[in-house]
């Protein structure tokens, strides 16, 4: 079997984003997400108790000895210029978590006279690479100082900015601005704060299903929920649907007492009414006070033959991908029926995504692609892929490639045509250039 490769110009020119590898995937019966740490500044020297070190000035700033918190404290002094709009004063790239929630704040001091109007902006551009290199992901909302703001030092802040899926760092720019002044306007910065919000843990269950198959089959999906903290928590549980398929009742607030453990034998009928439905399924819960342990597993409910059944994976922001391969499609057992395989991928992101999927023979050889835009939070399933590609059931050596613009959740499914039971292919990191 060769190495496998994609050499689609076509793919190339489509899917301009780098791919980034990440670890393998999380799998298991259970997930224990770890606790997280105290909220730090993610920002060096956000207090400017060491002059201007840590950050990158663009327009003229110097260092003051009085700050916020007093004199010796420290700050930042933003020069801006009469008659200019705005202009990029300070910057800082810092390193961030996709997926993870911050919380932007800072003090400012700003001139009162009539002479004298401007105001200082606080932006963050969230980048694709580490260094804040890469695809631009997008903006979030400004931290505004306006002159308007009251006498003295003034503490501003934002929430819950999310870092979007497949963000590794991101740009802090400090604009400082000013109008209708004949002098120069200066404003005074201290005490810059990008810290993790009060963590809530969203973690992604790629698939679920309470659906008839193809050869009389029906498959349906178990959900286990622990709460192993001393009192009682809540557990946001949130359905992702097809976009031609509508989910109706896409979101459950569950309360757990302490050590309670929730068993949702079929989780899209028991928790979301569905009985013919698929789709991925988010839980989201406060992580602070310590992990919701989580666990999922599919099977066949034949009433004649019950299948095995497998696990499936419950899966951190962080293990979104931009490519991936799948091998072992097949047990290359002989007989009739053999293996079908179906491909699906759940976007997580707030923008559509455009994902392909490559088959490829024993030899590697590419024998058809397979490509779509996934809408916002949509999920989507690709039935018996080989068949599409002209190979009739999955052969021994086998596999699949993956790109996407941006990073989401793809996965596989082999299902045994005899018995019914399906096994969940994992990703591994992808060999395209």
């Amino acid at each position: 079997m060769r190495v496998p490769t994609v050499r689609s110009g076509a793919m190339r020119r489509t899917l301009r984003t780098r791919p980034t590898f990440l670890g393998a995937t999380l799998a298991g019966a259970a997930l224990a997400v770890a606790l997280p740490s105290a909220a730090a500044n993610v920002l060096q020297n956000g207090s400017f108790s060491t002059g201007l070190s840590g950050w990158k000035m663009t327009a003229p700033a110097s260092w003051e000895a009085e700050g916020a918190a007093g004199p010796g404290s420290g700050s930042a002094r933003l020069g801006g210029n009469p008659g200019i709009v705005g202009a990029l004063s300070l910057s800082q790239c810092a390193a961030v978590t996709p997926g993870t929630a911050y919380d932007l704040g800072a003090t400012a001091l700003l001139p009162h006279s009539p002479e004298a109007q401007g105001g200082i902006s606080i932006r963050l551009v969230w980048h694709s690479w580490p260094g804040c290199e890469g695809a631009t992901l997008g903006l979030a909302p400004a931290l505004d100082f306006p002159h308007v703001a009251p006498a003295g030092w003034t503490r501003r802040s934002l929430e819950r900015l999310r870092a979007p899926y497949g963000a590794a760092s991101a740009s802090l720019l400090v604009v400082p601005w000013s109008s209708g002044s004949e002098s120069a306007f200066s404003a005074f910065l201290d005490d810059v704060e990008l810290s993790p919000s009060s963590m809530f843990e969203t973690l992604t269950l790629p698939t679920a299903a309470s659906v008839d198959g193809a050869n009389g089959e029906r498959f349906q999906t178990t959900l286990v929920l622990t709460n192993v903290a001393l009192f009682t928590r809540r557990v946001d549980v949130t359905l992702r649907c097809p976009s031609s398929q509508p989910c109706g009742t896409s979101a459950v607030s569950l309360q757990l007492a302490p050590g309670e453990t929730r068993v949702f034998a079929d989780l899209l009928l028991d928790v979301f009414g569905k009985r013919n439905g698929a789709g991925a399924v988010e839980v989201t819960y406060e992580a602070t006070p310590g992990p919701i342990v989580v666990s999922a597993r599919a099977a066949t409910v034949h009433a004649e033959r019950p299948g095995n059944g497998m696990a499936l994976p419950i899966l951190p922001a962080s293990a979104a991908r931009n490519a991936a391969t799948f091998f072992g499609l097949t047990d290359g057992r002989a007989g009739a029926g053999g293996t079908r395989v179906n491909a699906g991928v759940y976007n997580p992101s707030d923008t559509t995504v455009f994902v392909v999927f490559s088959v490829h023979d024993e030899n590697g050889d590419v024998r058809n692609t397979v490509s779509r835009w996934i809408e916002r939070r949509e999920w989507a399933q690709i039935d018996d892929l080989f068949s599409r590609a002209g190979l009739g059931p999955a052969t021994p050596g086998a596999y699949v490639t993956f790109q996407a613009e941006a990073p989401v959740f793809p996965f596989l499914i082999s299902i045994d045509n005899r018995s019914g039971d399906p096994t969940f292919l994992e990703p591994t990191e992808s060999f395209l250039p």
